[in-house]
């Protein structure tokens, strides 16, 4: 169970509750009705569950999508009757239709009458004529029909009612349906409600489970219609509180409250009890999650994702007009494009298209690698002198997160699959034309193989692409095999980031098969930056050493080749120091750092210039790493304030919808003690969820527990499990603060649902006190 909601819920799913969690009034009145299996007058549970909670319940995983029936199948009249009621109080609404026709036109009236009304109230028929029909469910048709704005039902009822009224409990509980409706239909003053609720309260004196139940179940109702119907903020304020008490884990109770806060301006009580109704409810949480908007539309809120994950098609409506970083969100997630933001934004890694964006959302940097190498491939371009791969490749993690978020954002698919047979069948996947050439890859002209090589580990592929390419044991005598056995090595260089492997052995085989071909020129010096990357990550300064004087030479002869030109030359002098700066940072040569830091970051600055598109994505996708490697610089050598400004440009104008941009200055804003600062930058990196949306959900919950805001960290520590379903330290920390007694009133609902989640047994015991 991945839901909240689902724990109080739980009596109408299968007819069972939570050990740990009370069910809600409603869901507790229809477990005891179907264990007592009894309702001779026909006083079945009042409040029927929404047409949509059904669908919402299989949306929210916990129900598959199938609707089977609860109870024994029935036969007799009686018992096909209430079966049809029993369904009708699950939300099966279906099994409900099909139980009332299979009542036959001889049964006795009651029961005829309760199914012409029940096949009514699950959509299968018109409101039946009940004029001769028995007192109780010409009572309950009445209400029906004044639920339906019929004002003339309610005469009907008081009639009915005033038969009855002196027979209590059963009166007194008609007599409590029948105020309801008039509080809804402004029939009645909500003064009445004090005095029916003291005889509801005396009526439930020493009866059964079952009855007691129907009469709590009538009291809410009647609260909530009251609290709706007043217009006097104090007594709406006392209404709602008391049917907060009446029924705590139930989502409408917890909206009345939160609207009768806001009507006496209690703002922060408000967004409390607006934050318990999404967490309480399904058919509740748009207009929770709306309400929670309304109080506070500049700042992101932990279930905020939860409306744009769960009521995708509402959003807009929910947040027009409202400004800031929240409406922008939800804006993205909403917007009438094949995928949310956060997806289609990498859909080049999809289906090979480019993303269909907004302007508004369309960055001044994308990540463009696939859709140039795939150019690469169709139009045959040679590598030997010119940039034909963007920077910004993807690290081997990229198809499990990708597929990930797509799962939390309800956009699964087998394009977004981290699996390459599943993405390369995949109709909104691998392109026909390019599944046909992968699978001849292995008959391909070499170089061709390692074009398409390059392109399948651009979406994201490393270890396929490694393996449609000779490696480092076989023998590389020309150009277009040194090429395949460098694209072999960018592969596995790749595959393995984060971990210690010494690719060092490859690289040295790869250089000393580049003979004097000034097509193997370019390749020397990309093999200096790749194999210097790659000692970085050992710290093996003396192999780094090695590599940036044997580079150094090679790039004065390639920018000298009458092939390169000078955007070319540029480029690729840029990139050679940005990856050697990685020497004096291991060394501590600050001197040399920072003469490296010039040449890096002033000649990606001047190649914004550049005048052909294709130069000017090249030129824009060279500028983000040069300032984002500036941003790493500027902290090593202790200067603060300009790593901040930079990332901060880098954020807000360079690149925008960057998620570890923004992960990053949360990082540097927490360290210069801004912790708000922080909290914001992580919560829009975690909105923007892909690549880092566990962690950025985290670090964004650490900051709410600084700050003292301990529900909305634990909503975000509830949403880095959904990308990290066994993630330890966001379950702790739930825990924790849980056993600090800092979680307010849905304190055992979160505990309860947290003790489900997979990490659990893997928790430390908490320390108990000596």
């Amino acid at each position: 169970m991945r839901d909240y909601a689902v724990l109080p819920l739980q009596p109408l799913m299968d007819l069972t509750a939570d050990a740990e969690i009370a069910p809600s009034v409603p869901a507790r009145v229809v477990l005891e009705w179907a264990r007592a299996r009894q309702d001779t007058l026909g006083w079945h549970p009042d409040q029927v569950p929404a047409p949509e909670l059904r669908p919402l319940l299989v949306r929210a995983g916990a129900l598959q999508d199938i609707d089977e029936p609860p109870a024994p199948a029935a036969t007799e009249p009686g018992e096909l009757a209430w079966a049809a009621r029993l369904a009708l109080q699950l939300g099966q609404r279906a099994r409900c239709a099909a139980l009332a026709r299979r009542v036959l036109p001889d049964a006795p009236a009651l029961d005829r009458g309760w199914a012409a009304l029940l096949g009514a109230m699950a959509g299968d028929a018109a409101a039946p004529d009940l004029d001769d029909a028995p007192a109780p469910v010409a009572f309950a048709a009445s209400l029906y029909a004044a639920d339906r704005g019929d004002p003339a039902a309610l005469d009907t009822a008081r009639a009915l009612v005033a038969g009855m009224a002196r027979k209590a409990p059963v009166g007194v509980l008609a007599a409590a349906r029948l105020l309801r409706r008039e509080l809804a239909a402004g029939a009645a003053d909500p003064a009445a409600v004090t005095g029916m609720r003291e005889a509801l309260t005396s009526a439930r004196a020493g009866t059964q489970p079952l009855l007691d139940g129907l009469l709590q179940e009538a009291e809410l109702g009647l609260l909530l219609a009251a609290t709706a119907a007043t217009g006097q903020p104090a007594e709406a304020e006392k209404f709602a509180a008391a049917a907060a008490g009446l029924d705590p884990t139930g989502a409408p109770a917890q909206l009345a409250v939160a609207a009768a806060a806001r009507a006496r301006g209690r703002v922060a009580e408000a967004r409390a009890a607006y934050l318990s109704a999404a967490r309480l409810g399904l058919c509740e949480r748009t207009a929770a999650l709306t309400g929670l908007l309304e109080l506070d539309p500049t700042a992101p809120t932990g279930p905020l994702a939860d409306l744009m994950a769960q009521r995708r098609d509402e959003i807009a409506t929910s947040v027009s007009g409202l400004p800031g970083t929240v409406a922008d969100t939800a804006r993205w997630i909403a917007a009438p494009t094949p995928h949310p933001l956060p997806i289609e934004r990498y859909r080049a890694f999809l289906d090979l298209q480019p993303p269909a964006l907004a302007a508004a959302d369309a960055p001044p940097v994308t990540n463009h690698t696939p859709l140039l190498s795939l150019a690469a491939v169709v139009e045959n371009r040679e590598p030997w002198f010119r940039e034909i791969h963007p920077q910004r490749a993807t690290a081997a993690m990229f198809r499990a997160e990708l597929e990930r978020t797509a799962a939390v954002y309800g956009h699964a698919s087998a394009a977004t699959s981290a699996t390459f047979s599943t993405w390369l069948d995949a109709p909104d996947g691998c392109p026909p034309e390019l599944r046909e050439r992968i699978a001849g890859a292995a008959d391909l002209p070499l170089l061709d193989r390692a074009l398409l090589g390059r392109l399948v580990s651009a979406v994201g592929f490393h270890a396929e692409a490694r393996d449609m390419l000779p490696g480092p044991d076989v023998p590389a005598p020309t150009p277009a095999a040194a090429y395949a056995l460098a694209s072999w090595i960018f592969a596995e260089q790749m595959l393995t980031t984060g971990h210690q492997v010494d690719l060092d052995p490859a690289f040295r085989t790869l250089y000393a098969q580049l003979g004097d071909d000034p097509r193997y020129l370019r390749m020397k010096v990309v093999a200096s930056i790749n194999a210097t990357v790659n000692a970085a990550r050992l710290r093996q300064a003396d192999t780094m050493r090695w590599w940036r004087a044997e580079g150094e030479h090679t790039l004065a002869a390639y920018r000298a080749l009458p092939e390169v030109d000078e955007f070319s030359g540029l480029l690729m002098t840029s990139r050679w120091f940005r990856s050697m700066g990685f020497l004096p940072f291991v060394t501590g040569d600050r001197e040399l750092l920072r003469a490296d830091l010039d040449q890096w970051l002033g000649i990606a600055t001047e190649l914004l210039g550049a005048t052909s598109d294709h130069e000017a994505i090249i030129a824009a996708d060279n500028y983000f790493p040069a300032v984002e490697t500036a941003v790493r610089t500027h902290t090593y050598l202790g200067e603060h304030a300009e790593a901040l400004r930079l990332v901060e440009r880098l954020a807000t104008e360079i690149d925008p919808v960057d998620a570890k941009t923004w992960l990053e200055l949360g990082e540097l804003r927490h360290q210069a003690g801004d912790v708000t600062g922080a909290r914001d930058a992580y919560l829009h990196a975690a909105h923007l969820e892909f690549p880092y949306g566990r962690l950025s959900w985290f670090n964004a919950g650490q900051c709410h527990e600084q700050l003292g805001e301990f529900e909305d960290a634990v909503e975000c520590y509830r949403r880095s499990l959904e990308h990290w379903p066994t993630g330890v330290s966001p379950l702790r920390r739930i825990r924790d603060l849980h056993a600090r007694g800092v979680l307010g009133r849905d304190s055992a609902l979160i505990a309860a649902w947290a003790r489900r989640q997979p990490a659990w047994d893997k928790l430390p015991q908490i320390p108990q006190p000596a």
